[in-house]
């Protein structure tokens, strides 16, 4: 049987894919608020509503759309967002965490200057507005990451780092890039262009230049694996790296003299060397995957 949104354009169905979106974060919303009004916890709880915002945001908001596009456009949803396999698993899963290692002192010197940029003075006011946001970011951050049980920690490796990787990538990548490469016939510009929407959407502009880059990662092992469980894993291990140093190391000294990093010459070096060695991975990689397609 044909589904019913079947004839759709490729723009439409961005369109559509954006209507869900909107949808899920109206529905999210009422639903949160009700869960608030009902359990009221004060601040003790605080911490249970977050896990509970991002589980509903999650399915609701980010996950329910692209899976309700496939269904209602696509005769094989499943298959259409990738998420099928091939015989390359074992070997891309392998190259994704290759990927994760070497671009690894990059994505940290940009997340260090990114963080530390200061607007020019007629922008003074905007910068407040955004280093508040940031502030208010960071604190629901270092809230989730301030678990000190197993229990805890299994739930933020769960919620934080795996619901994440796969609600995230499923609309990123499975769903916005896929339609944005089959109208602009052009992979390079669908990755760049969802990588943006994807930093973009986190509302978190310190943080804006390292997430475009991670983005463009994930659009990239997408784009040559043609395997969406791909960007999943490497979400996954970024996310679960940053939760397990930070349960195991995260009142250590040497892993709070990270954060604040001077941006030294070595540094940058280090960091450059690890893009280039990323480039050339990438390359050999595409190589490899046109030859098997």
């Amino acid at each position: 049987m044909q589904p019913i949104f079947a004839p759709l354009t490729t723009v439409s169905r961005i369109v559509l894919l954006f209507l869900l979106l909107l949808t899920g974060l109206i529905l999210a919303g009422g639903m949160i608020t009700l869960i608030e009004s009902l359990f009221s916890t004060g601040e003790e709880g605080r911490l249970t509503m977050i896990y509970t915002q991002t589980l509903v945001q999650s399915l609701l908001a980010i996950a329910a759309p692209p899976l309700l596009m496939a269904s209602l456009t696509e005769k094989d949803p499943a298959r259409y967002l990738r998420l099928t396999g091939n015989g390359r698993m074992g070997r891309d899963v392998i190259f994704a965490l290759v990927i994760y290692l070497s671009s690894y002192p990059f994505v940290s010197f940009l997340t260090q200057w990114n963080s530390q940029m200061v607007l020019p003075e007629s922008f003074r006011e905007l910068e407040r507005t955004l280093r508040a946001m940031e502030d208010m970011a960071m604190e629901t951050t270092n809230l989730i990451l301030s678990v000190d049980t197993l229990g805890g920690l299994l739930l933020n490796l769960l919620v934080v780092a795996l619901l994440a990787a796969v609600t995230e990538e499923l609309f990123f990548r499975g769903a916005l890039q896929q339609l944005l490469h089959r109208w602009l016939g052009n992979g390079d510009a669908a990755v760049w262009i969802t990588a943006v929407i994807f930093s973009l959407i986190h509302f978190q502009f310190y943080g804006f230049l390292p997430r475009v880059l991670l983005g463009a990662l994930l659009g990239y092992l997408f784009l040559y694996s043609r395997n969406l469980w791909i960007p999943i894993i490497f979400h996954f291990v970024n996310n679960a790296t940053v939760i397990l140093f930070h349960f195991f190391w995260g009142d250590d000294t040497w892993f709070r003299e990270l954060e604040p990093l001077p941006l030294t010459i070595p540094y940058l070096m280090t960091a450059i060397s690890g893009a280039l060695v990323t480039l050339l991975l990438f390359r050999f990689y595409r190589k490899k995957a046109d030859a098997a397609a």
